[in-house]
């Protein structure tokens, strides 16, 4: 059985089989384009009407907090910049600029790892200096003290005019002798110290241990560096392919031509439409606050949080982020409600039936997309594989 399933496989060329997955990139590429065209057509079509109905219900949800501090004309105001902003924003909500966006977010997330990856290595750097600072101090450190030290008079010598030389030369070859016998002292001191000295080179070798597990962790980062910068370098053969002919950019739209480049595309379309959508908010919330229908603003990264499910809202209101934050005040002991404009598709698809069926179609093309991806990668460990065999049971005799 498994020489048959063996001859089986054996008469699929795997390189046949990625040209095939290829060409089926290349044909199924318009289908995806059109069908997050039209999901953009269609959400800019709907977010006008949208924001109006979350302001209407995060304005008159507190009408006796916060509305008082706005005056007709503040009001007004708040109208001409809130349609302004959305119209501005409306004509970035496309594939071409959700594109650029993708990109300028990959290039943060890159730069934010390198900062991370400098933070440790410096961490580490001043932890090593830290410790070979600390080992020479206490090896070859010199202990000052106000207070001369008693024990020991034989310094204070000469201090009160004494000449240690005689006077006569009858006494001088009695102090000749005393100084020889004081030079071998001192020559005997010497060794000791130079004997102290070989320990502390000893000591000196353990540091220079550790420094090699500095050396290892910045090769870790190297290698990571590599990683990032060979998927880069894949990305943008993809993204940079231009085809030949009219035909050629009619239909691929210049997107990729793997399974895993225009998975990986779509998955940026929507990560650059929720970052715009959240910047929109954050724009229209600021607003509110110098118009002074809301006294307070939510930062940038609580939005984040929300976003990415660390922040759950406690209303289900949609476009609309409701949390209670704590406080000492004993008379709020649940702590201060505070609610924010927060705009999502998800919120939106659940309120428009259209943006749910749309969507619903781009889930089917990236499940067909999964599919293809299992694909290439079984066909190209099969072409890895028959390399591999091909070169090991090379004949031996004839190199």
């Amino acid at each position: 059985m498994s020489e048959k399933n063996y001859s089986i496989e054996s008469d699929f060329d795997p390189l046949d089989q990625i040209s095939l997955l290829k060409q089926k990139c290349n044909n199924i590429s318009p289908y995806l384009y059109r069908a997050n065209s039209f999901y953009l057509d269609e959400l800019r079509n709907f977010l006008p009407q949208t924001i109006k109905t979350s302001l209407f219900s995060l304005i008159t949800e507190r009408l006796g907090d916060d509305f008082g501090f706005s005056t007709v004309s503040s009001r007004k105001t708040f109208q001409l910049k809130i349609d302004k902003l959305v119209s501005d924003n409306m004509s970035l909500i496309t594939i071409e600029h959700l594109n650029e966006l993708a990109k300028k977010i990959d290039e943060e997330n890159i730069q934010q790892l390198n900062n991370v990856k400098d933070e440790m290595s410096n961490a580490l750097h001043m932890k090593n200096d830290s410790e070979k600072s600390e080992s020479f101090s206490n090896a070859n450190s010199v202990n000052i003290s106000f207070m001369p030290p008693l024990d020991n008079l034989s310094i204070t010598e000469g201090w009160t005019g004494e000449l240690k030389a005689p006077y006569s030369i009858d006494v001088k070859e009695p102090y000749l002798k005393s100084k020889i016998s004081e030079s071998d002292d001192l020559i005997k001191d010497i060794t000791n110290e130079f004997d102290s000295l070989k320990d502390d080179v000893k000591s000196s070798d353990t540091f220079n241990l550790k420094s090699k597990d500095i050396e290892i962790l910045q090769s870790i980062f190297a290698l990571t560096d590599e990683s990032i910068s060979s998927d880069l370098d894949s990305k943008t053969e993809d993204s940079s392919h231009e085809p030949s002919s009219y035909e050629d950019a009619k239909n691929n739209r210049f997107l990729p031509q793997s399974p895993i480049g225009l998975y990986e595309w779509m998955i940026s379309i929507d990560t650059a439409l929720v970052r715009r959508l959240r910047d929109l908010s954050h724009s229209i919330n600021t607003e509110l606050l110098k118009s002074g229908l809301v006294n307070t603003l939510v930062p940038i990264n609580i939005l984040d949080a929300a976003l990415s499910g660390q922040l759950i809202s406690s209303k289900s209101i949609s476009n609309i982020l409701t949390f209670k934050l704590p406080t000492n005040n004993p008379l709020a002991s649940g702590g201060l409600e505070i609610d924010c404009l927060l705009i999502t598709p998800s919120d939106m698809e659940f309120d428009n039936p259209r943006l749910r069926k749309i969507r619903t179609n781009i889930k089917h093309y990236q499940n067909v997309l999964l599919g293809m991806i299992k694909q290439q990668r079984y066909w190209q460990g099969r072409s890895i594989a028959e390399e591999v065999k091909k070169e090991w049971w090379k004949d031996t005799t004839k190199i």
